[in-house]
């Protein structure tokens, strides 16, 4: 992580004004995410702009579609937003939930057979015998102008639903 005035954590203390250093939540390639100091929220700081203004209109639609969660998957709840630090501040959320909408599209994605078969194959693989949770939150969230692609383990986590199957796909190979 980059250091000086302008880096993530430092922007995170400066926000939070806390003088100890932040509990890193999670952290990739639009940004960084802190625990703030009163345990209840999380401070995401962009490294883009651009990903900064798709994460808040993300957010915008979402609060406009009255949208708190999508099957059954708790979306965070932004509680200020900062833009001359690429800043959201937003509610912890346990598990089931959906988060990082940084990488989302406004419009239908445009992206050519193969890489949406790649797409499609990829969440097969992620997601198994629960792909059919993610299909229905991409056309869930379709429906209000949000076409959500960053389906990750670690940005949709579907345990604690109750059609959530842990059963592996797969079984060991056959040693005998």
């Amino acid at each position: 992580m980059q250091s000086g005035p302008d880096n993530p954590a430092a922007i995170a203390q400066r926000y939070t004004k806390s003088t100890g250093p932040l509990k890193i939540l999670g952290s990739g390639m639009g940004g960084v995410v802190f625990l703030s100091p009163d345990l209840r929220t999380a401070i995401k700081i962009h490294h883009q702009a651009s990903t900064y203004e798709t994460e808040v209109e993300a957010y915008r639609r979402i609060q406009r579609a009255g949208l708190t969660s999508v099957r059954g998957l708790t979306i965070p709840k932004p509680r200020a937003h900062v833009p001359a630090w690429k800043l959201i501040r937003m509610d912890v959320v346990r598990p089931p939930f959906l988060l990082d909408f940084a990488g989302v599209l406004f419009q239908p994605p445009d992206f050519d057979s193969d890489a949406m078969e790649g797409w499609h194959a990829q969440l097969q693989f992620l997601f198994g015998r629960n792909v059919s949770i993610v299909y229905d939150v991409y056309h869930l969230l379709e429906r209000h102008g949000i076409w959500y692609m960053d389906f990750r383990p670690s940005n949709i986590k579907l345990e604690g639903l109750p059609d959530y199957d842990p059963t592996p796909d797969t079984e060991p190979d056959d040693l005998g």
